[in-house]
């Protein structure tokens, strides 16, 4: 349990909860093996958890053309945990290794009952939100200037 706390608060969306507020979050986890050539999800497919990589490397793909390669303590498919929508991306294994998963129908049970999860995720997911804003209007000052 104490091994799936940490690397919860290792992920960038739990990083700014307390760890003792992540031990419930952790009970959840399933741990998900994976091996070279096995497709996690695909694009458009119905979403509704999402995975931190244990060990491994995955590839985030649009058909054959790579969007990233991810590692240990990255996460992926993050918002299918808060709002179930379509896949915007494939991902497949590229090395084999252990994700940890995390669905949710019970992950919604957790933040029900647990405020200070909530406010961490808001909190990473508004930080993201305004570095994504200043490089948007950073390349629209470089579009303006040519």
């Amino acid at each position: 349990m104490i091994e799936k706390v940490l690397a919860l608060k290792k992920a960038r969306i739990f990083s700014e909860i307390p760890e003792n507020d992540l031990i419930d979050t952790a009970s959840i986890i399933v741990e998900v093996p994976m091996e070279i050539g096995q497709k996690i999800f695909s694009k458009n497919d119905q979403g509704d958890s999402m995975y931190i990589i244990h060990s491994g490397c995955v590839r985030v793909h649009d058909g054959e053309h790579t969007l990233a390669f991810l590692r240990e303590n990255d996460v992926f498919g993050e918002l299918s945990l808060l709002d179930a929508e379509k896949r915007s991306a494939s991902v497949s294994c590229e090395e084999p290794g252990l994700l940890l998963q995390l669905n949710q129908q019970p992950f919604y049970e957790i933040l029900g009952d647990n405020i200070e999860i909530l406010k961490g995720i808001l909190k990473t997911m508004c930080g993201r939100i305004r570095l994504l804003d200043e490089e948007a209007t950073d390349l629209y000052r470089r579009l303006i200037q040519r």
